[in-house]
This record gives C-alpha cells, structure tokens and sequence, in this order.
C-alpha cells in the first residue's frame, strides 16, 4: 500500500497493480478533483508554467492553495511578469515523492496580477490561514501591506488533473 501520510494517498491503490506482468512498472491511478485540492494544500512548493510565441518557461515558486485559487507573490518586473502580460493562461504543477510512491498535480488556469492592497489582503489571509505569515524568517501584519511593493498572482483554476503511483 502506499504510505497514507503521502498526500494524494489512496487505500484502493496497491503495489500489485503492474503496466507489464513482470516488470516492476505499474499503471499510475488518476486523482479525483477532491483529492487533487488536497494535494494542492498540503504543498508549499510547485512549478509555475508560462509560455509566449512557442518558448516555454517554468520557475518554483513558492504558494498557497485556498478557494480554488492559487496565490504568490513576486516583484513587478522580471521575465515571468513579462512573459503573463502577453500570455495570463498559466500552467502548475506540484508533485511529492515519499518511499517510491509519488503523486502530483496539474492545474491549468489564468494569471491575474495585481498590486492593489484588496489583492494584497487576500493573498494574506491565504497564507495566514495556511499558517504562513513570514517570508525570509520574516513575520508580517496584515497592516504592512499597504507599504510593500510587490506583485499578487492569483491564479483561477479552470482544470485540476492528478496522479498517483509507485516508483
């Protein structure tokens, strides 16, 4: 069975359920909606996807999943910036591997930025609900936004697909 403290973890899913009689491969399961939001929470980490006239581009980021939404900050400048101005239809991924077992998920969705303090609040209350108030050790007050220069992503999701599996 897979290690149940994997997000995306599922009873029904054993080691057993091998592609070719054999060989140490098995078919990866897919993920319903609920249990990819899950994995979505879990994360703190993912991989940002962005792509114009044909040239990909993916970065980490560091975020947080709430109301269907993915949220994180950055400067107002610099080639993602750049790169979602001209294309807001972004691509996600998050993924988490623990004793051979792995899963992750893929969002797609739209890019909104803003530097207005109401998108501010929001990204905010994202993160403090997740328990995360600090950047670089650092620890914030909802008051200190206003004064920070910074850019809000918040990312709607249109389509959530996951899969789990063993390595």
């Amino acid at each position: 069975m897979i290690n149940s403290a994997l997000p995306g973890y599922r009873k029904d899913y054993q080691r057993d359920q091998l592609a070719f009689p054999g060989q140490a491969q098995m078919k990866p399961g897919t993920l319903s909606r609920e249990e990819c939001a899950a994995l979505l929470s879990a994360g703190r980490y993912g991989r940002l996807g962005l792509s114009i006239c044909n040239l990909p581009y993916v970065i980490p980021i560091s975020y947080v999943y709430f109301e269907n939404s993915i949220y994180f900050h950055s400067s107002g400048r610099g080639k993602k910036v750049q790169m979602v101005n001209k294309n807001p239809h972004i691509c996600f991924e998050v993924d988490f591997l623990d004793k051979g077992c792995w899963s992750s998920v893929v969002v797609y969705g739209l890019a909104r930025l803003s530097t207005q303090l109401d998108a501010k609040r929001r990204m905010f209350d994202a993160f403090t609900r997740k328990g995360l108030s600090g950047h670089g050790g650092k620890h914030f007050m909802r008051e200190d936004l206003e004064n920070m220069d910074m850019t809000i992503w918040e990312i709607a999701i249109k389509e959530m697909t996951g899969r789990v599996g063993i390595w």
